[in-house]
């Protein structure tokens, strides 16, 4: 057995990853949920909402969800997103406006996943989404300001995808790429909505559905992660994909 006497760094040696990316996601103030059977609020065998990992809130099923969710204990455990039928969640005036915020989304899809998750200001304002479809992962807006795009392949293991806005530019991460997309989104200064597998709180837009399992998805309402910006976001993008590379 090799012996190192000394106390190494959290991080040093694989695993802990769990751990870490926990940590990680509290400290920078962000929200996860992670598609366990003890997270899932359930009715009559209906799935009605999905908790937030530390208790900081319920993302509830989206009107147009009326019992659609279906939950895959695995492992790995996902929450299943059908092609053309609402199987999202939704935390209603999660953030008081959008000036900058993070999404980080660990799935798996056939390549056609087309919406993992948005951000709304409510119907007459924006919606801010991440999409994958084509052979591309897209974070965009609706009124088409400004896009952010990175070619994504087919692969039998979860995918992660971070996307960040901070206000000027819309920045996109994937297997260690990162996609830029330089302007700023109009009518975001506003209370919204943070939605996942949908964009939307209300019937119809179902071509914009895909199939998907969502195995976890973190949220930061008020922080655009950047790996050129302060220190601290370094370590939280570090922490993110060493626990997808290592854990999944």
């Amino acid at each position: 057995m090799l012996t190192i006497a000394t106390d190494l760094p959290p991080g040093a040696l694989v695993g802990g990853e769990e751990q870490l990316v926990s940590q990680a996601v509290l400290r920078s103030g962000g929200a996860r949920f992670v598609a366990r059977a003890s997270d899932l609020i359930r009715d009559n065998g209906k799935i009605l909402g999905w908790r937030e990992a530390r208790g900081a809130g319920d993302a509830m099923a989206t009107a147009p969800n009326t019992g659609n969710s279906r939950f895959e204990a695995g492992p790995p455990g996902a929450l299943i997103c059908e092609n053309g039928v609402n199987c999202g969640f939704i935390l209603s005036e999660f953030a008081r406006e959008v000036e900058e915020f993070t999404i980080a989304v660990i799935y798996s899809s056939g390549g056609e996943a087309r919406t993992l998750a948005a951000v709304s200001t409510g119907q007459a304002n924006n919606v801010i989404f991440l999409s994958e479809a084509g052979g591309r992962i897209v974070f965009k807006d609706r009124s088409n300001s400004v896009e952010a795009a990175l070619p994504v392949a087919t692969a039998a293991k979860p995918k992660l995808v971070i996307a960040s806005y901070d206000g000027r530019r819309l920045r996109l991460r994937m297997d260690g790429r990162e996609a830029v997309g330089e302007g700023r989104v109009p009518d975001m200064k506003q209370k919204a909505d943070f939605l996942i597998g949908c964009r939307s709180n209300r019937p119809g837009l179902t071509k914009m559905l895909g199939d998907a399992r969502l195995h976890e998805v973190m949220f930061w309402p008020d922080h655009a992660l950047s790996e050129i910006a302060a220190g601290e976001d370094a370590v939280v993008l570090s922490a993110l994909e060493r626990y997808h590379r290592w854990s999944w």
